[in-house]
């Protein structure tokens, strides 16, 4: 290279060209070679440059892409995130609780089982338990746990597999409010914007975060479910460990908060271990936290945690429970029921319900003890009930139950209120409720309608009705030969009594003399009476005799209802409710019932005190006797009337106070005989003794008090006629020795009632009256007027005797006789044979003056009398 420059001079002057030398020669390619390097670093720098810049527009594109990208794709789900109503995050279903007449919960009726409370009814323990378990930083975030997000992508992905969780408890509130279920992208950005705008939106409207962060707290606690039908910390605390939510201890709260990701699998009741070994990591996480130290925490982890036995959760009478929901679903309408939130008052007494379903098993079960009872049991049925279900495909079933059935209905007379109710034996055998479905015939149960119609009609209780044999076929019970049967006593050996009272007929339940009776009145009378009183007659069988006997099917609330018509004086509850109130949310009524008595009279109060009246003796002669002589019924006022069907299919027994009645029926879905002899007397009546017992303690009860203008007689319980002095009956009482009790008793009959003759049955006194209006002495007693026979047998008193102007005893002067006296008493006073009516004898003694009248007409006069002076001495 140096060669090409050897000739090459430059000169020293500027104008001249430049010349080369030697020096110059030399150093030129070194000059070249910086140069080039120089022009390499900034062609590099260039190249840098633009490459950097070339690169942060493409990452500025890109990222305006991304950024515009991102807006389009969040900005529906931010605009789905203020779409929400906010309000919708206390709007929850609620359990509503049903209430017995004393304020006592029975049930509750919910598509979700939740009974909201406040925060501060929470215990502390479970919401530090919550807090450790689900969101340790849930006072210091916004609702989004960024650095929580962080950590679960970070764990996520060393496990490659999404397993931590990063929802906050705010955005857990979001998604349970409205229903933010997929697992998706789209669904966690809705999320997150969505739980900014509810911490947002509370802290504004609470006046700060740290009321806003309880409230938010407040209301997760009351949507999140726990499992086993349990919403909300209330249901799941008093569910899983009977107690409210203020009453957990530390263990429990660890346990619930457990459970709450994993509901069905954590539950400490199915999965006892699982929930042990999620709770101990709860207890470590609350250690974390600083809720617990290390010694409380290993102290803990050691014990074991005791659940309650689920209950049903119906309530202790489901057939109780499903007629409340049945009724207020009809009121409120599904949709505001499914809701919840209703606090419904019942009338059932939660005591009275109780005895009633114990009283009713008990019966049931010691009915199908009888050694001639041949059917299947329910004991028989619920083993192969559980034989079926060990080798049963899921979709089979099991046969309905066909053991014996049982219902009963205790409501209130004046208002028609259901005060206990029991459908039958065990509703998760058969939810068929027979108190209202359930239709069967009544049998003798049906008879003081007929009776009641044969009052109406002029006829009264001493009407005389023929006890006989009578044809079948008048009655077609029982085939058409032969004579008709007398299962109405509730006795094997039935004895005819030829003649007899209606009063009598009616209480000892006589199957011919009623249908005589009935027949006198008329079939239409007695249904046209029957209908007015609530009863429905189906087909062509209220045509024929048969229906004097209750062939005629009812339900248990039909009859019941029927039968208040006799202490109502002729009146009835236009029908049976169960709900007494409904209150909302907010504790505001929204619904009361309508209480009113059905229009009309089904009879008059005359005809329902007769039927009273007779009812009553029932328990004292006649079919019910066994009520107070066997079952220990108290001694208060009641009336009733056995029904036993023809071939003991069906037992019944109807009776009532002044405040309540009671119905009570024991058979088969389908005609079938429960044995041969079963009488409702023996089977139902220990029943029905039972619950009237207790409900004469709630509902006192009063006498069957007469219409006041009702004519009072007395009437011989043997002819049905007034009765006249010689109405006794002699009664042997062993040993050689009889006495004479007397055989009449009170009637109170309407105004005008036709009774013309004195009995005629004992003696021959015997006599036609002239007009009831014109039989009436001071006392308001009706009693015949007639003569005295001089043959008649006297009367002998031992004392001296005051008489009206007439002495209807023909009584006659007493044989003085001494008697020792045990005490000495003072003389006699001075002024004793002052008195008008008394004079003192020589010896001492007090002398009265009877009246004796011989005749109608003529008075005799009065003689005088010695009656002594009581003394401390002894006379022959």
């Amino acid at each position: 290279m140096s060669d090409d420059f050897d000739d090459i001079n430059f000169d020293a002057d500027d104008s001249a060209e430049p010349s080369l030398t030697s020096e110059s020669v030399i150093s030129l390619p070194a000059i070249g070679e910086a140069d080039a390097k120089r022009a390499k670093r900034r062609r590099r720098t260039v190249f840098w440059l633009k490459f950097t810049g070339f690169m942060l527009v493409i990452f500025l594109v890109v990222s305006l892409i991304g950024a515009a990208g991102a807006f389009f794709y969040c900005k529906p789900r931010y605009d789905l995130a203020h779409s929400f109503e906010l309000d919708d995050l206390k709007d929850i279903e609620v359990a509503s609780r049903i209430f017995d007449r004393n304020g006592e919960e029975m049930g509750r009726i919910f598509v979700q089982n939740r009974r909201p409370v406040k925060l501060e009814e929470v215990s502390a323990h479970f919401v530090n338990a919550l807090l450790a378990a689900e969101d340790s930083r849930f006072y210091e975030h916004n609702g989004v746990d960024y650095y929580g997000i962080i950590r679960a992508v970070y764990y996520s992905m060393r496990s490659k597999g999404f397993n931590q969780g990063a929802s906050t408890i705010t955005q857990q509130l979001a998604r349970k409010s409205f229903e933010l279920k997929d697992r998706t992208m789209s669904r966690k950005i809705t999320e997150v914007f969505l739980a900014q705008r509810v911490e947002k939106h509370l802290e504004a409207m609470l006046g700060s975060k740290t009321k806003a962060k309880q409230r938010i707290l407040e209301l997760y606690i009351n949507r999140i479910y726990f499992g086993d039908g349990y919403y909300g910390i209330a249901s799941a605390s008093e569910g899983y460990f009977g107690k409210v939510p203020e009453q957990l201890s530390l263990l429990e709260a660890a346990t619930l908060a457990a459970a709450i990701p994993n509901p069905y699998h954590r539950s400490p009741r199915k999965f006892p271990e699982t929930s042990l070994r999620w709770r101990n990591h709860i207890l470590n996480r609350m250690e974390a936290e600083g809720f617990i130290d290390s010694d409380k925490r290993d102290r803990l982890a050691k014990s074991n945690v005791s659940t309650v036995p689920k209950e049903n959760i119906t309530g202790r009478s489901a057939f109780v429970y499903e007629k409340v929901r049945q009724e207020v679903i009809e009121l409120l309408g599904y949709e505001a029921v499914s809701k919840g939130g209703f606090s419904i008052h019942t009338s059932i007494d939660a005591d009275l319900q109780s005895i009633a379903e114990k009283a009713l098993q008990e019966q049931l079960a010691k009915i199908e003890q009888h050694p001639d009872f041949k059917d299947t049991t329910l004991a028989d049925y619920k083993k192969a009930k559980a034989e079926f279900r060990k080798s049963a495909h899921p979709d089979q079933t099991f046969p309905a139950p066909t053991y014996l059935q049982g219902a009963l209905l205790l409501i209130d007379n004046k208002t028609g209120t259901t005060i206990a109710r029991v459908g039958s034996r065990d509703f998760n055998d058969s939810m068929f409720d027979r108190v209202s479905q359930g239709r069967r015939p009544t049998g003798t149960a049906f008879k003081p309608f007929v009776y009641a119609a044969a009052f109406e009609a002029g006829f009264f209780p001493g009407t005389l009705v023929d006890d006989t044999p009578m044809d079948t076929r008048q009655v077609m019970v029982g085939g058409t030969t032969g004579i008709l049967g007398e299962w109405g006593p509730e006795d094997r050996d039935n004895v005819y009594e030829n003649v007899i009272t209606a009063r009598r007929a009616l209480a000892t339940s006589k199957n011919a003399a009623t249908v005589r009776l009935g027949q006198k009145v008329g079939i239409e009378p007695v249904v046209e009476l029957a209908e007015n009183a609530g009863l429905v007659f189906e087909g062509d069988l209220k045509k024929f005799n048969a229906t004097f006997l209750g062939r005629n099917p009812s339900s248990p609330e039909d009859l019941a209802l029927a039968y208040t018509i006799f202490p109502n004086n002729g009146k009835r509850a236009e029908k049976a409710h169960i709900i007494s109130s409904v209150r909302d949310g907010l504790g505001n009524v929204i619904y009361t019932p309508n209480v009113a008595m059905k229009s009309g009279q089904a009879i008059d109060r005359y005809t329902a005190n007769q039927v009273n009246s007779i009812l009553s003796d029932s328990f004292k002669y006649g079919t019910a006797e066994k009520a107070r002589t066997k079952y220990g019924l108290g001694d208060f006022p009641v009336a009733g009337k056995t029904g036993t069907e023809y071939d003991f299919t069906d037992n019944w027994f109807v009776g009532y106070t002044s405040e309540v009645t009671c119905v009570v029926w024991a058979g088969f879905d389908q005609k079938k005989t429960i044995y041969y002899g079963a009488f409702s007397s023996d089977t139902v009546l220990p029943v029905w003794t039972k619950v009237m017992n207790a409900a004469a303690k709630e509902f006192e009860p009063r006498a069957f008090l007469p219409p006041p203008d009702a004519e009072q007689v007395e009437i011989c319980l043997k002819s049905g006629e007034l009765a006249s002095d010689d109405c006794y009956d002699v009664v042997e009482k062993g040993n050689g020795i009889s006495s004479q009790v007397r055989c009449t008793y009170i009637e109170y009959l309407r105004p005008g009632t036709n009774l013309e003759h004195v009995c005629s049955i004992h003696g021959k006194a015997g006599g036609r009256l002239r007009n009831l209006s014109q039989q009436k002495p001071k006392n308001g007693l009706i009693v015949p007027q007639f003569v005295v026979r001089e043959t008649a047998v006297p009367v002998f008193p031992i004392a001296p005797t005051i008489a009206t102007e007439d002495d209807p005893y023909n009584s006659v002067a007493p044989i003085i006789r001494a008697r020792v006296m045990p005490v000495v008493v003072e003389e006699p006073d001075a002024e004793a044979g002052e008195k008008e009516d008394e004079e003192v004898g020589s010896n001492g003694l007090i002398i009265a003056r009877p009246l004796i009248n011989e005749t109608e007409d003529e008075e005799l006069p009065a003689q005088r009398v010695e009656i002594p002076r009581p003394r401390a001495i002894e006379f022959d």
